[in-house]
């Protein structure tokens, strides 16, 4: 088994004692620091990530690896929706030189996914939850450009964000808010601090997984000088 560094091992160490693992659940930090790792250009670290995570007690046989590797894949097909398909998949490959054959997992989660009604109706309805009456304005400046308005409701909500199969909803938020804010991206931040909030974190919460991610965002010399905090956006909740 590879070796993890001191730093990445000290990185990991700090955003798992960070995330409020008493609230949110202590199988979730993980998502956070890979969607951040991913978003950060940091992609080669996922396999440390998994290295450190199969060294605990409960991973220690391959069906637990199997379900570990679900929910790692999972995260990095819904960041390809908010970071790209380059990053991600550069994570996945990585994970997959460090897998033992016996702990690799062959399920295909969206092998029957359609581009359909059900599927526009399904991602509409999560796009809504995460939006809620804020849907308006965005929605208006989609009547000048379709196409990302159709992608929008198909592909980046139906196809990838809806579907919670592996990650619930909170799961989900999670590596949204994660992949975004990593980016230092100001509005579409604001837009996930408030849908963190709409499907159950509390403001408390919130404000700690942006700890998690400012954690992640020192290791990679990212500056995130233009994202909010979820107090700037808690009147609009």
């Amino acid at each position: 088994m590879a070796e993890i560094s001191s730093e990445v091992l000290s990185l990991f160490r700090s955003v798992q004692e960070t995330f409020p693992s008493k609230s949110l659940g202590d199988g979730r930090w993980f998502l956070v620091a890979l969607a951040a790792l991913t978003g950060g250009g940091k992609p080669e670290l996922a396999a440390d990530l998994y290295l450190y995570l199969i060294q605990e007690q409960e991973r220690s046989n391959p069906e637990s690896r199997q379900v570990l590797t679900r929910r790692l894949r999972e995260a990095l097909v819904k960041c390809v929706s908010i970071i790209g398909v380059c990053r991600p998949l550069e994570a996945i490959f990585c994970i997959d030189k460090v897998q033992r054959p016996v702990d690799k997992d062959y399920s295909f989660s969206r092998e029957n996914w359609k581009c359909d009604e059900a599927n526009y109706e399904r991602g509409t309805a999560w796009l809504h939850r995460i939006y809620s009456h804020n849907i308006g304005p965005i929605d208006e400046k989609f009547q000048a450009h379709k196409d990302f308005g159709w992608i929008s409701r198909n592909i980046t909500y139906g196809l990838y964000l809806s579907d919670h199969t592996i990650l619930n909803d909170i799961e989900t938020e999670l590596v949204v808010l994660a992949g975004i804010m990593i980016q230092n991206l100001h509005h579409e931040t604001a837009w996930h601090l408030r849908g963190s909030r709409r499907v159950g974190m509390s403001s408390e919460d919130v404000e700690a997984v942006q700890q998690c991610i400012e954690v992640v965002a020192k290791f990679a010399n990212i500056n995130l000088d233009k994202i909010p905090h979820v107090a700037d956006i808690e009147h609009e909740v």
